[in-house]
């Protein structure tokens, strides 16, 4: 059984085409059906169609709707779904990393080159000592504890 995938396939490039197409042709049939008037359709004996009402009000409609769930329904469920200001779920969570010592040694950095051409590798011309790695690298990126942030913000010292 195949895996399921979204890369491209020669079956789904198929799939996608025929609903162009079809997107397409409802979308000719309509505009045709919503701007004729009725005698050209009486004369090429097309009876049987929905009122010309309904080529503007479904559209608007669609609008309304599209509208509501832009103005209510979404931002009620995100409301719904924040956590109250009391949580502590809104400064703690399972990905919060407080600063621990980064046990990696900047000795043991992998030196392998991945240069495409390495006659014109750069790397190993300018090799740093230890202590410069420490200094001129970017560390990694933590939370800051909400007790040390609460103490610099404000506990005044007078």
């Amino acid at each position: 059984m195949p895996e399921h995938t979204p890369a491209p396939t020669p079956s789904r490039s198929l799939y996608g085409f025929f609903m162009y197409l079809f997107s397409k042709t409802i979308l000719a049939v309509y505009c045709v059906w919503a701007i004729t008037p009725d005698s050209y359709l009486h004369y090429l004996n097309i009876y049987y169609y929905p009122q010309k009402y309904w080529a503007t009000a479904v559209p608007i409609q669609c609008l309304v709707g599209l509208t509501m769930f832009a103005f209510l329904v979404y931002p009620s469920s995100n409301l719904m779904l924040t956590t109250t200001i009391k949580s502590l779920n809104t400064i703690h969570d399972t990905f919060t990393r407080y600063d621990d010592k980064i046990t990696e040694s900047p000795s043991s950095i992998n030196n392998k080159c991945i240069c495409v051409n390495n006659t014109k590798c750069m790397k190993f011309t300018y090799s740093a000592s230890n202590k410069e790695l420490l200094e001129n690298t970017v560390p990694q990126l933590v939370d800051l504890d909400i007790r040390i942030v609460s103490k610099k913000l404000y506990l005044c010292k007078k």
